[in-house]
């Protein structure tokens, strides 16, 4: 016979145990939710200058993830299945956008649709500079293709072509008029025609020429982007840039996990302090050398020659991936003798043969110039050691023939 109080018994005591068990399943449930941050918010960033400067951001708080590492450069980066599972899972992108690495634009845009993806191209603050054309680097180009832009110049470049626009059509009004006139008193059918031939024929000639002057220009700009965002994207080597970069982190990491937003502004200000200082010894440091001629492997360094006053007076190479002319290496190699330039600088992400090929027969000297950080640890610490690495390169160099 069943005892019916066991019975009992066990039924409340069952009760009792699926009730725990739900209320710590409930309380698992909402600690999960209370601290999904607790090591920082899923941050992944493409370049390692990039990186550094998040991790500088996110300093006691998480780390960041990083895509482009090591030697490899952004210009000609593809992505790796491994790497495309750290898009899939970021609740932030940090990039600077597809100017600089064009094959990350649509894995960004695919993978990353419950992600917030930050361009600092398109962040407010930082300072823009317009490309290099060719193989030199004149007062020529630093006057009209490497200012900075701002949005008064864009409203005068406006207002300017309104005008030229109104003038324009002014014109082919009056011209038209014109036409019109000489066709009442007398012009005739085959005069037309004939000028309409010969019009024709010129055309032809004109667009033939429109062509081939714009497949020279297509070749010589390889490798750059001149979208509606086109502009110089090796930002990060201006330090205004670098700390208005920060700032951009720490704003949008303080909207994704309020709960640190504090502790994001905090470490933005002392990035800002800290990078402010190494600019001031930069300036001291790069002072004696202004004026003195020398020659990048590719236009990456702008942003930083600008800004302290140092600029190049050419590059080896339009596009890093893409391989120099013979016409273009001679081209150099004179401009080289020519300017009596005393640094022709090689880069660790790529072959360093060229460089030797035109610096021969020249007294100029080899240095090296990283704008990656490429053997650099990857941290907080990575930034102000690339812009104090570039310094002491150009110091160094310019000066051994002082």
């Amino acid at each position: 016979m069943i005892d019916k109080s066991d019975t009992k018994g066990a039924t409340t005591r069952g009760r009792k145990t699926f009730v725990a068990t739900a209320l710590a399943s409930v309380a698992a449930s909402a600690l999960l939710s209370s601290t999904a941050f607790a090591d920082g918010p899923n941050v992944v960033t493409t370049i390692k200058p990039i990186h550094s400067i998040a991790a500088a951001v996110m300093d006691g708080v998480g780390t960041p993830h990083i895509l482009i590492d090591g030697a490899a450069s952004p210009h000609g980066f593809a992505l790796k299945p491994s790497q495309a599972s750290l898009l899939e899972g970021a609740d932030v992108v940090f990039w600077v956008g597809p100017q600089l690495t064009p094959s990350l634009e649509k894995p960004i845009s695919s993978m990353t649709s419950d992600a917030e993806v930050l361009s600092f191209m398109d962040v407010k603050g930082v300072n823009h500079l317009g490309i290099r054309e060719g193989k030199d680097f004149d007062s020529h180009d630093h006057d009209h293709g490497a200012e900075e832009a701002s949005h008064e110049e864009h409203e005068d470049e406006d207002h300017h072509d309104e005008h030229a626009h109104d003038d324009h059509d002014h014109d082919k009004h009056e011209e038209h008029a014109h036409a019109e006139d000489e066709h009442e008193h007398g012009e005739s059918h085959d005069e037309h025609a004939h000028d309409d031939h010969d019009k024709e024929k010129h055309d032809d000639h004109e667009e033939h020429a429109h062509a081939e002057e714009e497949h020279d220009k297509h070749e010589e700009h390889a490798g750059h982007d001149h979208s509606d965002h086109a502009g110089d994207p090796h930002i990060w080597l201006n330090p205004d840039n670098g700390i208005a970069i920060a700032g951009a982190m720490a704003e949008k990491l303080a909207e994704v996990d309020p709960s640190n937003a504090g502790k994001y502004r905090e470490n933005a200000s002392a990035f800002q302090a800290k990078i402010e200082a190494l600019e001031g010894k930069i300036e001291e440091q790069l002072h004696p050398v202004e004026g003195k001629k020398f020659v990048v492997f590719h236009d990456a360094y702008h942003h930083f020659e600008h800004h302290f006053d140092i600029e190049a007076s050419g590059s080896i190479t339009l596009s890093p991936e893409a391989l120099s002319s013979a016409d273009r290496v001679s081209d150099i190699q004179g401009r080289i003798r020519d300017l009596e330039v005393t640094c022709v600088f090689q880069e660790p992400q790529f072959d360093a043969k060229l460089v030797n090929v035109v610096i021969e027969g020249s007294s100029a000297q080899k240095g090296t110039l990283d704008p990656l950080g490429t053997d650099l640890k990857n941290g907080p610490d990575l930034y102000p050691s690339l812009l104090q690495n570039l310094a002491n390169s150009l110091s160094d160099c310019l000066k051994s023939q002082s």
